[in-house]
């Protein structure tokens, strides 16, 4: 799974870091930035926990050929 981020739509909220912190941080206004563009599979659950909770959708999660998952 592919990671995406959109910082111009965070909320600051934290919710992905909190989810996925390997995968996900806040930069230093508190918007979203992707630490790990290619995390392994075992992070799968995490970055659909990240994704499904963040407030503004600034998260997307794609499969190898670039498709949304879920």
């Amino acid at each position: 799974m592919i990671p995406v981020v959109h910082p111009e739509f965070c909320a600051g909220s934290g919710a992905c870091a909190r989810a996925a912190p390997t995968v996900f941080g806040l930069d230093d206004r508190g918007w979203v930035e992707l630490l790990d563009s290619h995390p392994g599979p075992e992070r799968a659950a995490a970055l659909l926990e990240a994704r499904d909770a963040c407030p503004l959708a600034a998260i997307e999660v794609l499969d190898e050929h670039g498709d949304p998952v879920g």
